[in-house]
């Protein structure tokens, strides 16, 4: 059987996350591979760094498409596997990008056929002094858009303007 390393470097180089190749470097505690469920878990403080984005999460969840014509054999496993369907981080959830942006949350999960990141539990993002949060925050990567969705939580915003900006004086 193939080397499981090399499957989860081809899963984390897959077109899902971009348009080249981009290294991924995953740190935790564990990983299980399972092929039949055709997904990988990390666990255990889990770390991801690729480019100019980070995440923090107790566990993290890839959920994998089988490509067209696979068979259910194990032989051969690495050629069957597919792109991302799913990405699931878990529990102490934190990202941090360039530009002074990040976020927290509970659940974080990205959908690679609707290039959507939906923040849940408790999600927060902040750029800079900026500062949004609700019950959920989806954000459409694609489409550079972003919902934030009330509830029992009301959305609440905080932006700073400069001082002098015209039109904001009494």
């Amino acid at each position: 059987m193939r080397s499981l390393a090399l499957i989860i470097l081809l899963v984390f180089s897959s077109t899902a996350w971009a348009t080249q190749a981009v290294p991924v470097k995953i740190t935790s505690d564990n990983m299980q591979y399972t092929q039949q469920a055709d997904q990988v878990v990390f666990s255990g403080s889990v770390h991801v760094i690729r480019q100019d984005i980070e995440l923090w999460s107790d566990t993290l969840t890839v959920l994998l498409e089988k490509k067209q014509g696979a068979s259910n054999s194990t032989q051969g496993a690495l050629d069957e596997q597919g792109s991302i369907k799913r990405i699931i981080a878990q529990g102490n959830v934190r990202i941090k990008a360039d530009k002074g942006r990040s976020g927290t949350c509970g659940k974080a999960t990205y959908e690679a056929a609707k290039d959507l990141l939906t923040l849940e539990d408790n999600p927060i993002l902040m750029e800079g002094a900026n500062r949004i949060q609700g019950e959920v925050i989806k954000l459409y990567i694609k489409e550079n858009r972003s919902e934030v969705i009330g509830g029992k939580k009301r959305v609440e915003a905080i932006f700073s303007t400069p001082a002098d900006a015209p039109g904001l004086k009494p």
